[in-house]
């Protein structure tokens, strides 16, 4: 079996590097020129190259005037859809802080009435502690007297 191996796609072409390059020639052959007749046949050059692109420029924008449109257009919605975006959020990230400022002072009223409601329990079980030995201290008291109060005869106590 003979199988040749699979060939690789050509990729994209590549755009030549001409604007770097292009400066980078010019510079050289300013440079290197003697006479202002050889500057001014590179500023002829200069001139015609550069007519040539703004034409083609022209051409192109002529050509994809709708599409450019079209572009300018979608840009312009999403750049409004995102500044309104940013100010949303503005605004909910200051509703958040507010928000959080708020629950950190209910966490103190919290907090607080927490201690307030161990403070009165501490107290109604003291309170429960004290009533029950008064009472058991009146039942203990008031027994004898009851019993005393039993045997004596009221008619003699008049």
């Amino acid at each position: 079996m003979n199988i040749t191996p699979p060939i690789k796609p050509p990729r994209g072409i590549k755009p030549t590097k001409e604007t770097s390059g292009l400066l980078i020639s010019v510079i050289r052959a300013l440079s290197a020129s003697e006479t202002n007749e050889q500057r001014e046949i590179e500023k002829a050059k200069l001139e015609k190259e550069y007519k040539r692109s703004d034409q083609r420029l022209e051409e192109l924008v002529s050509l994809h005037d709708q599409d450019l449109m079209e572009v300018m257009k979608i840009f312009s919605a999403l750049s409004e859809k995102v500044t309104s975006s940013r100010e949303k959020i503005h605004a909910v990230k200051e509703n958040l802080n507010a928000c959080k400022q708020l629950l950190r002072c209910k966490r103190e009223e919290l907090l607080n009435l927490w201690l307030e409601g161990i403070e009165h329990k501490q107290v109604l079980h003291l309170l429960k502690d004290v009533s029950s030995d008064s009472c058991g201290r009146m039942i203990s008291l008031t027994e004898p007297e009851l019993i005393s109060n039993t045997l004596h005869d009221p008619l003699t106590d008049q």
